[in-house]
């Protein structure tokens, strides 16, 4: 004889099997750890960016000061200016890289944040059956990106696309924009 009763949904993670809690326990953990590791990275690297950062912006503008005096002296020989003027474009490439090591760091904290909903949703019994639980967790991710090339890769993930197909047009995309859209302090 077969019980006609319909199956109930565990209401607690306590009452899962022990397979089902074993794979959403084991992923938990695994963001926390992959969070963990992000934001040691991040603090590690912040501390010195930060006041390498602070030196080259001082720098360039001593090299502008330096340089706006040798041009006003009469008997500056020409190799000084010239050389000069290559140790500022120097100076600059340094500060244009540490632009890209914000950048760096901004799509890190945008993991991080990413992964740390994750783990909210899968925490919850109820937030991780849920499609509107996952679609708003998708928007609020999404929402995060700076990028209009960042959020197509974002949308061509979720509709498909390899991931490294995905890459590709971002990688595409984003060349074009940094060529485009690269700013001095």
């Amino acid at each position: 004889m077969t019980d006609n009763k319909p199956l109930e949904t565990p209401t607690t993670l306590d009452s899962l099997d022990s397979a089902q809690w074993l794979h959403i326990s084991e992923t938990v953990k695994l963001l926390l750890l992959s969070i963990a590791q992000i934001e040691l990275t991040l603090t590690d690297g912040e501390h010195n960016v930060t006041g390498l950062g602070s030196l080259f912006t001082d720098m360039a503008e001593q090299l502008r000061e330096v340089n706006a005096w040798l041009e006003t002296q009469e008997n500056t020989p020409a190799e000084i200016l010239d050389h000069g003027r290559h140790l500022a474009g120097k100076v600059n490439e340094g500060i244009i890289a540490f632009q890209f090591y914000d950048r760096l760091s901004q799509r890190l904290n945008h993991v991080v944040t990413g992964l740390a909903l994750t783990e909210e949703v899968l925490r919850d019994e109820h937030s991780r059956t849920s499609e509107h639980a996952w679609k708003m967790l998708q928007r609020t991710i999404k929402s995060t990106y700076s990028l209009d090339c960042e959020r197509k890769m974002f949308d061509l993930v979720l509709q498909g696309m390899p991931l490294h197909e995905a890459l590709s047009q971002y990688q595409d995309e984003h060349l074009k924009h940094n060529n485009n859209h690269i700013e001095l302090f």
